[in-house]
């Protein structure tokens, strides 16, 4: 297994990336039981909320980040790479900036929507969208170059820098306060290094780069991002609406009581994520459609074996690991675990399945994906027993429609590639 693992590109890969995530995720996981223990459920659940959010406005730098790792990995003359990157991140940064003066303008009307007890994680959410936006180029030059190595050291001190820092500031009573600034301070550990390790490597100077560009060469990545922000945005739907919907449903307690069990179920995304990121830069568009077929049999295996043990887990020790992990007076809504840990599980194979098409820029995922946020939307909107279960079946109906259609869309190719159609 070794040597299979040493001569396969992709599974070396994912091997580094894999190590370095779970290393994220045991900062990241440590992060939400600590903060569970020492807050009251509202105060967590407002900062659960808080990193829904950072999710949802994050869909548009995941788009650019998206993009950015497909340049990287296809494209070889570094001068014009570099003219690339820099003028989508002055793109991103101006989008950003919009989206920031729209977000402080309703603040307190989403302050109201959601339930938060306090006006400061969306201000918090304010600071940390702009360094994001910063730190997504650098990330997606390393993923994209396919040096995951770095990738995942850049993770590790982000997670460790927002888990101590965070931890310590709740811990003297600060809250979520303190908590919102352990997250902002993370942004900013990872912002130093990532400029350190791309140094010499990505010049986003962009007066020193714009003569490299083609005419239109940005509008045909702009273009491409379009179809990526669609995708990813469903992606990310998934990811976090379970959260959104019941805590704006749900009083304050029963939404942070539930906001303990999504952020266990969540290990099983975030477990998975490797698989899409190597999946990205790993298939080409000059590979044949063999190769890049392979590749991603690969990763689906590799998602449910992994997501299959977890599932397992689940099912036979929630208790248990509620009470190792958050405490036992979350304990309640234990029997959701094995189902929020379903909709995890899907929603990561969606997003591996979406990165395949990505990387080949398949546009048909714009109508996959305003279909699935369409269904999503409607299916809860009529919901009619209005529990937190019926909201997760609601969510697993819509997975599993969109990958069905992302299923047959991947078999309706290879087979015409087989017969020569």
């Amino acid at each position: 297994m070794i040597t299979t693992i040493k001569n396969d590109i992709f599974l070396k890969h994912y091997a580094i990336f894999f190590s370095g995530s779970m290393m994220v995720a045991l900062l990241n996981y440590a992060f939400h039981p600590i903060l569970a223990r020492l807050m009251d459920p509202a105060s967590f659940g407002d900062i659960q909320a808080l990193i829904s959010l950072i999710a949802v406005f994050g869909a548009l730098l995941g788009a650019f980040s998206v993009v950015a790792v497909n340049i990287t990995a296809n494209l070889k003359n570094t001068h014009e790479l570099n003219a690339v990157i820099a003028e989508l991140q002055r793109l991103s940064l101006v989008l950003v900036g919009i989206g920031i003066v729209a977000l402080l303008a309703g603040a307190f009307e989403l302050k109201k929507f959601l339930n938060f007890s306090s006006i400061y994680p969306l201000i918090g959410l304010g600071i940390i969208l702009p360094v994001s936006a910063i730190n997504t180029f650098r990330n997606a030059y390393l993923q994209g170059s396919g040096r995951f190595t770095e990738l995942s050291t850049g993770g590790i001190i982000s997670s460790a820098t927002k888990l101590i820092l965070a931890t310590a500031l709740v811990y003297i009573g600060l809250g979520s306060i303190g908590a919102t600034i352990g997250i902002i301070m993370a942004g900013v550990a990872s912002y130093y290094y990532l400029v350190w390790r791309t140094r010499g490597y990505l010049d986003l100077n962009q007066h020193a780069n714009i003569h490299a560009l083609e005419k239109g060469r940005v509008r045909k990545e702009v273009i491409y991002g379009v179809l990526v922000l669609f995708a990813t945005s469903l992606v990310t739907l998934f990811f976090t609406i379970d959260i959104l919907v019941v805590k704006h449903f749900f009083s304050a307690y029963e939404a942070g009581l539930y906001s303990g069990i999504s952020a266990i179920a969540k290990i099983l995304y975030f477990a998975i994520g490797p698989v899409a990121g190597v999946l990205l830069s790993s298939i080409k568009i000059r590979n044949t459609r063999k190769e890049n077929s392979r590749t991603l049999i690969k990763a689906l295996a590799l998602s449910l074996s992994v997501g299959g043990i977890g599932i397992l887990t689940f099912y036979i020790f929630n208790d248990l690991i509620i009470s190792i992990m958050i405490g036992q007076k979350y304990l309640p809504f234990a029997y959701l675990l094995p189902k929020a840990g379903l909709v995890m599980l899907l929603a990561a194979i969606t997003n591996v399945l979406v990165f395949y098409f990505l990387a080949l820029r398949r546009f048909f995922l714009i109508v996959v994906s305003c279909g699935g946020i369409i269904l999503t939307g409607l299916l809860l909107t009529i919901d009619k027993e209005g529990s937190i279960e019926s909201i997760l079946n609601n969510i697993l109906i819509s997975l599993t429609v969109v990958i069905s259609v992302l299923l047959y869309t991947y078999a309706k190719d290879h087979f015409n590639s087989h017969s020569g159609i």
